[in-house]
């Protein structure tokens, strides 16, 4: 998965700031941060780049004051530096060479120039970062009643316990999300106020809204008696949030609503596996070819990304493993196997199944599907950012 590149876009306040600041905030892979350098002002670009992975500076006519404004004398950008200016203007050009500009992009400057140059260093920073980036795993109902939540509980319970990553359980179902019951914790507005306060927050800060299990899962959820709407969150935000979150953990599983909206297609576009939990029946089969379908043309989710989970599975059901196979070419496709009574004590008890009945087939089912995903240290490849078609458009 590549991560969000946190931009930093600082120049002489108007029009071709405005214009590039407009350009950037379309683009849902960044994370723009801007600072108008004013006249007479001084604004040391090193004291700001700990926190961006790029800058773009755009100077005008009076570059040169721009230029003393934001580097001191024998310095150089450490970031990848891309400056927009005047054309054909040699000595501004050999002076961001001086500073160590990597691009330079004549006013005006378009999206088909500036965004694949920014792509590029997303590509380098994920190289970069490599192993150390935060795997996120999705689970999402096919049909609603599968039983994503208990899977990506105890999914996530073993990645902590089981395996010792360091995890944290994202509840993205705001209104109704039942995570905490399945830990016998008390449900609080974590994952609510962090998205709130995320433009303040940092990994440290973080902790205050996280709940630990004994196990050592990190759980970020909202209360039960709050009210959410889905319009209230912001993909912005959401995207914030990931970049603090892969600071902190080693490992992200969410529970996701069975809802397509711009906060959860956010969600998804920065997902590297997404499991589709569904039931061994016609009516979640149907559904299940319906939102894969979706998933895929209109928001862009690869197919190796995108995992079937049969829950509840039965090999004499009258549909078959091979029924789903057939509806769904190119889709991996697993099965874990029916357990009520287990997976009913679990729930009501707060007791996870590693802990509660650890031998029982589909505990062993749960982890086995854990570790076949699970490859340390290796490298993944940065995912292309899905097309977004249906979703185009203002943010609102």
């Amino acid at each position: 998965m590549r991560h969000a590149l946190k931009v930093l876009l600082a120049g002489h306040p108007g029009q071709t700031l405005t214009q590039v600041e407009t350009l950037l905030a379309e683009q849902r892979q960044l994370l723009v941060t801007t600072r108008p350098v004013n006249t007479g002002e001084t604004l040391p670009l090193s004291d700001l780049q700990a926190s961006c992975d790029a800058i773009v500076l755009v100077v005008g006519e009076d570059w040169r004051s721009t230029l003393e404004a934001c580097f001191q004398p024998g310095t150089m950008a450490n970031k990848p530096l891309l400056v927009v200016g005047l054309p054909g203007d040699l000595e501004l050009l050999r002076m961001s060479m001086r500073i160590g500009a990597r691009d330079f992009f004549s006013i005006p400057v378009s999206a088909t120039d500036l965004i694949p140059a920014l792509d590029r260093v997303a590509t380098e920073e994920y190289e970069r970062r490599g192993a150390l980036s935060a795997r996120v795993t999705t689970f999402m109902n096919a049909k609603g009643g599968s039983g994503a939540s208990f899977c990506a509980a105890n999914f996530a319970h073993i990645l902590a316990k089981g395996q010792g990553r360091r995890t944290v359980l994202l509840d993205f179902e705001l209104q109704f999300g039942s995570l905490p019951t399945y830990f016998n914790l008390q449900s609080r507005n974590g994952l609510v106020r962090a998205l709130e306060l995320v433009d303040t927050l940092d990994a440290t800060a973080l902790q205050g809204y996280t709940q630990q299990h004994p196990s050592g899962l990190y759980l970020l959820a909202a209360a039960a008696e709050g009210m959410v709407l889905p319009e209230d969150i912001h993909e912005e935000r959401v995207a914030k949030l990931f970049a603090v979150l892969d600071d902190a953990y080693e490992e992200l599983v969410i529970d996701l609503p069975r809802r397509i909206d711009r906060a959860t297609a956010a969600v998804l576009d920065r997902s590297d596996l997404v499991m589709l939990v569904v039931q061994q029946t016609v009516a979640h089969l149907h559904e299940l070819k319906r939102l894969a379908a979706l998933l895929r043309g209109e928001v862009g989710v690869a197919s190796h990304r995108l995992i079937v989970v049969i829950n509840r599975f039965e090999k004499r059901g009258e549909v078959t493993l091979k029924d789903f196979t057939e509806a769904l070419p190119g889709l991996r496709v697993e099965t874990l196997p029916n357990d009520y009574r287990r997976v009913a004590d679990s729930i009501n008890l707060g007791i996870p199944l590693l802990e509660q009945a650890p031998g029982s087939p589909l505990c062993k089912a749960l982890k086995g599907l854990v570790e076949s995903l699970s490859f340390p240290g290796a490298p993944r490849v940065p995912q292309a950012r899905g097309p977004w078609s249906w979703l185009a458009g203002k943010h609102t």
